[in-house]
């Protein structure tokens, strides 16, 4: 049959529709499959950063595999921490030679607890250095850190000029670092005793038993005894880490010590009892123990803040905790303490014999400019004691 020109056309254009719709099918359906294959230039979903798995999202399999990536490296770091932490060198030349002269000259002693490793413990350590002092007493919490290694560098200056008494951290923060003071200092026990230039010291350990009919209680008992009798002793001076006294303040005073060995003092005739652990300076006016009360407030058998004489009786007690480590605040003064203040710096003690006489002077050396925020002195006359030449 033959075909019209217009139907002849109408089949052309008929033709020609189905033609371009199956080219754009297949044309879309090649781009997409080239869009859904992963390649260099185009990586695809799952392959490289994925907001949900890598950038914190709620893709747990992402997550899942970032974990192990990450983990080891964090227990290494914290691995390597602790060797750093727990190593600890020991060093020697640093213990205080006792056996020096021991006549009648006078000489200077510095005391301070609660140093730490900081720009203000180096502040302190020069300006006890620069008071050229023969000896040394750290009063306890030398080192923060898991060794002491920083606290031994940064004491370097005093080497040979150093007694120590231990704190709590030097002594519960680990084995290691107990162990390091005690090999440093050639210690057998955390307490002992020494003289010199007519100064009876005692270092207490009041982090160790102290309690009656321990052999800490018996050395220290019978010590005092003896010191009373030396007719070379004119001066008894005692360090305890843990305050007899204080201040309202971070740390209360510490009664069972107090109750035991301040009785003990008053009846061998103790002069001075410097003090640390509340990181602030206190110093008490002379007291007596209260038996017939509260032992937490003391007899002032003194009122004035300084120019005592051995017609007083009774023990000042010096809280000194300003090494560097930090203020504690002081929110209260109590009434028998003469002075306070929280200012970094150290206790001067100067001792100057004569005869009949002996004095000691006790000064607070700010490290700001060396400015004088404290001042006492007690005097006395050498009396003859029981020991015979």
């Amino acid at each position: 049959m033959a075909l019209t020109l217009y139907q002849r056309i109408g089949i052309i254009i008929g033709f020609s529709a189905i033609f371009l719709v199956i080219s754009t099918n297949l044309i879309v359906n090649y781009e997409q499959t080239l869009l859904a294959k992963p390649g260099k230039d185009n990586p695809g979903k799952g392959h490289g950063k994925n907001n949900k798995g890598n950038d914190g999202g709620d893709d747990k399999k992402d997550g899942k595999k970032d974990e192990p990536r990450k983990e080891p490296k964090v227990e290494q770091k914290k691995d390597d921490n602790k060797v750093e932490q727990v190593k600890t060198n020991i060093y020697k030349g640093f213990s205080f030679d006792s056996i020096g002269d021991n006549n009648s000259k006078g000489f200077n002693f510095a005391a301070v607890g609660d140093f730490g490793c900081s720009k203000n413990t180096k502040k302190t350590i020069d300006n006890i250095k620069d008071n050229k002092p023969e000896l040394v007493l750290p009063l306890g919490d030398l080192s923060y850190q898991k060794s002491a290694n920083c606290w031994f560098d940064i004491m370097s200056p005093f080497k040979k000029k150093v007694m120590i008494t231990l704190g709590f951290h030097d002594v519960n923060d680990g084995q290691a670092k107990m162990d390091q003071f005690f090999k440093s200092f050639e210690l057998d026990k955390p307490y002992y005793s020494f003289d010199y230039g007519k100064v009876h010291f005692i270092v207490m350990a009041s982090e160790s038993s102290f309690q009656q009919g321990s052999p800490q209680y018996k050395f220290i008992s019978e010590d005092l005894k003896k010191a009373s009798e030396d007719k070379d002793v004119n001066w008894v001076i005692v360090t305890s880490y843990g305050p007899f006294y204080t201040s309202p303040s971070i740390h209360k005073a510490e009664k069972p010590i107090r109750d035991l060995y301040h009785p003990l003092f008053e009846k061998y005739d103790v002069d001075l009892v410097l003090q640390a652990h509340n990181h602030n300076y206190q110093r008490t006016y002379p007291i007596s123990y209260n038996s017939a009360g509260d032992s937490s407030e003391p007899i002032v058998t003194k009122q004035n803040t300084t120019g005592y004489n051995n017609n007083t009786d009774g023990t000042i007690f010096a809280l000194v905790g300003t090494g560097g480590e930090s203020f504690y605040p002081l929110t209260g003064q109590a009434p028998f303490v003469a002075t306070q203040f929280d200012k970094f710096g150290f206790l001067n003690i100067d001792i100057s014999n004569g005869n009949p006489h002996t004095k000691l002077t006790g000064t607070f050396y700010d490290n700001k400019d060396g400015i004088i925020q404290d001042q006492f002195t007690i005097e006395k006359e050498i009396k003859s004691k029981n020991k015979t030449d």
